[in-house]
């Protein structure tokens, strides 16, 4: 599913554009192969290549239930990350998110918090949906925040979800409502 041709999604220094199978660069795909960056997503158990994220770019864009944006970083104009809306449910109107910000140079400049907040409203204002969900592990601190950030709020925790490395890991369920 793609967004709107139309659509501007800016605030401050985050910026989300459509992404298309065209924006798939070997620098995106070496995020997707950093263990650092994928140490909490569960695309971490597969090595990417360009044409399988080629691929799975184009399958988001195929979807009848998901758009998936691109996150600039307006001072440096670079492709930072990605971010999903989806499964979206028109039924309940409610959307699932989930990012990546894959390039390490920008971690802790509010690029999440932007880049999510960006998408909640898209989700809530051209959507019209009225609830938007996102998960992490326990220990991906950085991510919970920018979701809290965001305005997200806890709403239950799964004990023992996850394998991370051999262990056992929570998983923090979030969510934010329309106003």
């Amino acid at each position: 599913m793609r967004p709107a041709a139309d659509v501007q999604l800016t605030l401050g220094d985050v910026a989300l554009f459509g992404l298309e199978p065209d924006d798939v660069t070997d620098e995106y795909v070496a995020w997707l192969n950093d263990p650092a960056v994928n140490r909490y997503l569960e695309s971490r158990f597969v090595r990417h290549t360009p044409e399988s994220t080629r691929r799975f770019v184009q399958s988001v864009l195929d979807s009848d239930d998901s758009i998936l944006f691109g996150i600039r970083y307006v001072p440096c104009g670079r492709h930072v990350g990605n971010i999903k809306l989806g499964p979206i449910d028109r039924h309940h109107r409610r959307g699932e998110i989930g990012l990546l910000i894959g390039d390490r140079n920008v971690w802790g400049r509010g690029i999440a918090a932007g880049a999510i907040e960006l998408a909640a409203r898209y989700a809530f204002d051209s959507l019209g949906l009225l609830k938007v969900t996102a998960g992490c592990y326990a220990g991906n601190v950085g991510s919970r925040r920018a979701f809290e950030k965001a305005g997200f709020v806890v709403e239950a925790v799964r004990r023992r979800h996850f394998l991370l490395d051999g262990a056992p890991e929570d998983a923090v369920l979030l969510a934010r409502w329309s106003a």
